[in-house]
């Protein structure tokens, strides 16, 4: 497994564990109060920790194991995961944000908006590291 691929899998389940706990421990009763708003506000710190911890210790970790290896350039292969990875990516978040438009048109509270719209960078950036993560499987 190479070193990029290896820090794609810590940003998988930082990802994952982060933002799986924001939005399985959110008060969804209070998403639309000011009071829900705050809490969604303070609730990112910690996502935000729980998610940028593993990133550092994960690629500290790798780097210090495989110094030549987290020093090389990318090469054509991996340039070409990232690029699938990023178009595959795209989709999920233009059509996550246009439903959000067209529910907040229909009249969708500010609270849900904001988690619908959080919800949708985090599913997009899953498909992307998830993309990329079936590419470097692939051989591609």
């Amino acid at each position: 497994m190479s070193f990029r691929e290896k820090i794609h899998w810590v940003a998988f389940v930082g990802l994952v564990a982060g933002f799986g706990w924001y939005f399985l421990s959110y008060p969804w009763a209070t998403a639309n109060t000011r009071s829900g708003m705050l809490t969604s506000v303070w609730m990112l710190f910690p996502t935000t920790i729980i998610f940028l911890v593993p990133m550092i210790a994960g690629s500290a970790y790798f780097a210090i194991r495989t110094p030549k290896e987290a020093n090389l350039k990318e090469d054509e292969r991996e340039k070409l995961i990232h690029l699938k990875g990023t178009h595959a990516a795209y989709y999920p978040l233009v059509l996550g944000v246009w439903a959000n438009i067209f529910a907040m048109i229909n009249g969708l509270m500010y609270g849900w908006s904001v988690n619908i719209l959080m919800a949708t960078l985090v599913l997009s950036e899953l498909v992307r590291v998830g993309a990329q993560l079936y590419y470097y499987r692939r051989g591609y």
